[in-house]
């Protein structure tokens, strides 16, 4: 039996995602600008930042989705 999501779980389930991504993110900036690299440029910017971003859009899509 499936059971449908509703809009405050999306709300939650986005927010919690973005918080974690925007965590990993400040870390490997701190790590950058301290000039120890974990990842190459265009690796770390594939898998940690433009996620963190996609993820910041739907969670602010899904509040203000969620407001009218």
């Amino acid at each position: 039996m499936l059971i449908s999501a509703t809009a405050s779980d999306e709300k939650k389930a986005w927010t919690y995602a973005f918080v974690i991504l925007l965590i990993i993110s400040a870390a490997m900036l701190a790590l950058r600008l301290a000039g120890k690299e974990f990842l190459i440029l265009d690796f770390e910017v594939a898998l940690i930042y433009f996620p963190t971003i996609l993820a910041g859009i739907a969670a602010a899509y899904v509040t203000v989705k969620g407001v009218k």
